[in-house]
């Protein structure tokens, strides 16, 4: 619907009750409609049309020809609210070989009586939503919610790179999505497991305020936190030291459990204070064997370097001497530039200048994006594996 004509039918007049009133359906309609009218107004003219939040599309496990779309809110060019209670599942499995956009359009029903019996009881009008798959691009009222470029009898994947989604891959990237979302809260810990200042935890400090600056969300840090507890109220743990250190079996299994359930582990010695071969190296290489994970170096395509910042290299850190690496499996990130001195400012021949501090900033706030995309990306997993058992597909 244009803006014209949804102007042109907004109601300039409201009922205005008095008791002993005659109560006709016509009386009670105008009534409701008023404030239906209303809140789409509200809707299209304070938000716009799409998606306000969820209605991710991920493949189902193991892909297939059916896709899951999960919970999630629209409004519709009417301003209609859509609303995806729990997760649909939805077939492409006889659509031809084309590009195809998936679509969702609100609906609701005729009126009809409770439970099919008419009496004196109310008829009720019922919404929701219908999902459609057709041969795109198309110009169309409906929410396009993911495309994809589909051979007939393929499998439908996530894509490995969503910037560029290859055939079979899904295409989230014409989606219109809403910024009405709340910042997400991102908390961070930071654990030193030798006897050293706190220049680290001071440097994730000054990254977390430069990510809540930002507006991208609010982010905060707690500086020296033991890690024989749960961890799960962590996005991102932060382990540094400088000299040789030992991690019993509880803070083993409790950073075990941490990256398994979608947390990140930032691993860094202490060049400032340790020197250019920290004794920390090898503690932290035994507490990588325990966890059970071989990091390998990152390369230029790596999250960490290109979102939201692009980096064609790690950025410089504290260390100047030597070959510093940054490396990264499965969540946990081991460097040996030694941001954590550098996001303070320092660095090994002295203060930093400010573009070193800078690039050394934007490469944390990559950091701080990547652990929450990562447990996002386990949190939406996690959903979505209940409601998949129940449909036989997981």
């Amino acid at each position: 619907m244009t803006t014209s004509r949804f102007l042109s039918r907004f109601p300039n007049r409201r009922i205005s009750p008095f008791d002993g009133m005659t109560i006709t359906a016509d009386v009670w309609r105008e009534a409701h409609d008023y404030h239906l009218a209303h809140q789409r107004l509200h809707s299209l003219s304070f938000h716009g049309s799409g998606i306000v939040t969820g209605l991710e599309v991920i493949a189902s496990d193991p892909p297939g020809p059916s896709v899951y779309v999960l919970p999630g809110i629209a409004i519709d060019p009417s301003g209609n609210m859509i609303v995806v209670p729990e997760p649909v599942l939805y077939d492409f499995g006889r659509m031809q070989e084309n590009l195809l956009c998936l679509l969702i359009t609100y609906e609701e029903s005729h009126p009809q009586p409770l439970n099919g019996k008419v009496g004196d009881q109310p008829f009720f009008i019922y919404t929701g939503f219908n999902l459609e798959a057709v041969a795109g691009p198309v110009d169309s009222p409906q929410i396009e919610v993911a495309r994809v470029d589909l051979q007939r009898g393929a499998a439908i994947r996530n894509a490995v790179d969503g910037s560029q989604p290859k055939l079979n891959e899904i295409d989230l990237r014409f989606r219109r999505e809403l910024d009405l979302r709340a910042q997400e809260n991102v908390a961070m810990g930071v654990a030193y497991l030798s006897r050293m200042g706190n220049t680290h935890g001071r440097g994730l400090i000054n990254v977390a305020r430069s990510v809540s600056q930002s507006g991208k969300a609010r982010a905060w840090v707690d500086d020296g936190i033991a890690l024989a507890q749960d961890l799960g109220q962590y996005t991102l743990i932060y382990l540094t030291a400088r000299d040789r250190f030992q991690v019993d079996v509880a803070e083993v299994n409790a950073l075990y459990r941490f990256v398994r359930n979608g947390g990140t582990l930032f691993i860094e010695s202490c060049h400032r204070e340790g020197g250019a071969n920290p004794a920390a190296d090898a503690s932290f290489n035994d507490l990588l064997e325990s966890l059970g994970v071989r990091v390998t170096v990152v390369g230029q395509d790596h999250f960490l370097l290109r979102d939201p910042h692009l980096f064609a290299r790690p950025t410089a850190g504290f260390e100047t001497q030597g070959a510093p690496s940054l490396r990264e499996n499965g969540g946990v990130i081991v460097s040996s530039y030694d941001y954590g001195c550098l996001w303070c400012g320092e660095r090994r021949n002295g203060p930093a200048e400010r573009e070193a501090i800078r690039s050394a900033i934007e490469w944390g706030e990559n950091l701080v994006q990547f652990a929450v995309a990562r447990r996002r990306h386990h949190r939406l997993q996690h959903e979505n594996r209940q409601p998949a058992e129940r449909m036989g597909v997981a």
